[in-house]
């Protein structure tokens, strides 16, 4: 790796750590702010299906654009300052409606910055080390968010004075957006040549490794969406759960993520990543079937602290197979096309799932919503079979 690479990637993990820093003070809390401004499974179904279907949308334009002009950096600058506004707006609301808008803003943003951070990633670091830049990547914003997780257990700051969180985030969250001026330079500029929208898409869509790795995603990404509207509703009226509560849980999951990407940062390459998916994919069936038995949070904490390896794994091994089955010169329209499927399936299970809720709950109280992690954790243990058959499968695409 030469010198401007090495820093490149010094400059993007400083990035990477402003970053988990703004979000992390803010970002664990949103959902719990949500549910006590609307205690709706309805709504949360609706919360979580707009920030899943909304930001891929826009990433499917954003990719496009990017394989077309190659402007990554300027892509990033101008999301992340953008996202930063959208933090400090956020602290001035306390209207359910208006939340649900700047949440899906904000998810857009961050979303399209993503797609643009791992395109980068892929231009300018071969294959061999992109599974170690990721991973490094991940591992910082996971160290700089354990001190801030530390401080809440501490604190314990009430629902009200979240919204002073979410201010300060929106200060850190610009200063992280000014690293990318150092970095403009690395944008490699490219014509308005080459296909257009819809024969890219045709393109992508006869790759047969990238269509059924990406169905098969999707529907074991319904199956995890089905639960998301029931955490933050169980968290606050089941398990009665403070904002000292969530905080811990998210030090401890934070804490093995992070021990698990620096333990995974080199060991990726020359792995079978469709088996890798499968382990990823069978760890987190676990979510849903310890918070449907937990009478209280200590069996999650638990639980939280052992699950690392397997989130580690589904941050870094997905969007390596695509990269490794994709077009070069057609990266970020692959990544931006799995990442609409995930989303679109993402935003059906969480309606389905949010709506699920409402009725559970009408017939059996809040203590219903465990009826709603036991259908979840049955739905993921069907979804897994299709995996386990692409596992199994003779054409093992490895990290390289």
């Amino acid at each position: 790796m030469d010198s401007r690479l090495r820093r490149a990637k010094r400059v993007l993990i400083l990035r990477q750590s402003l970053a988990s820093l703004a979000d992390n003070l803010s970002a664990p809390y949103v959902g719990y702010y949500f549910a006590s401004l609307s205690g709706s499974g309805t709504m949360q179904g609706l919360l979580q299906m707009s920030v899943n279907s909304v930001p891929t949308l826009a990433q499917v334009a954003a990719g496009f654009w990017l394989d077309r002009r190659g402007r990554h950096v300027a892509l990033l600058l101008a999301t992340s300052t953008a996202s930063a506004a959208v933090w400090l707006l956020t602290s001035a609301v306390q209207d359910p409606g208006l939340l649900l808008a700047l949440i899906t803003a904000r998810a857009v943003l961050v979303g399209v910055s993503g797609l643009a951070l791992t395109a980068l990633v892929a231009e300018l670091f071969g294959s061999s080390k992109r599974g170690e830049v990721l991973s490094y990547l991940n591992a910082a914003a996971q160290l700089t968010a354990l001190p801030v997780f530390a401080a809440m257990i501490f604190t314990n700051p009430s629902t009200s004075s979240l919204r002073r969180l979410f201010a300060a985030s929106g200060a850190i969250s610009l200063a992280a957006s000014a690293t990318w001026l150092t970095m403009l330079k690395l944008d490699r500029a490219r014509g308005n040549g080459g296909n257009g929208r819809v024969t890219v898409n045709g393109r992508v869509l006869r790759n047969r490794a990238f269509v059924s790795y990406t169905a098969a995603n999707s529907l074991f990404t319904f199956s995890m969406a089905f639960a998301w509207p029931l955490f933050p509703l169980a968290q606050r009226y089941v398990l009665a759960m403070s904002v000292a509560d969530l905080a811990l849980l998210n030090f401890l999951s934070t804490a093995s993520l992070m021990a698990s990407q620096y333990a995974m940062a080199k060991r990726i390459a020359g792995r079978d990543l469709l088996k890798l998916t499968l382990v990823s994919r069978a760890g987190v069936l676990m979510f849903p079937i310890v918070y449907a038995v937990s009478p209280n949070p200590t069996p999650i904490f638990v639980w939280q602290a052992l699950s690392g390896p397997f989130v580690a794994l589904g941050n870094i091994v997905a969007p390596l197979y695509v990269l490794e089955v994709a077009e070069p010169e057609l990266k970020a329209s692959y990544l931006s096309i799995y990442n609409l499927a995930q989303g679109l399936a993402a935003s059906l299970g969480s309606a389905v799932g949010g709506a699920a809720t409402d009725r559970i709950v009408a017939l059996k109280g809040w203590e219903g919503v465990r009826y709603g992690f036991a259908i979840s954790a049955i739905l993921r243990a069907v979804a897994l079979i299709p995996l386990a058959r692409m596992a199994r499968g003779p054409r093992a695409v490895k990290g390289a």
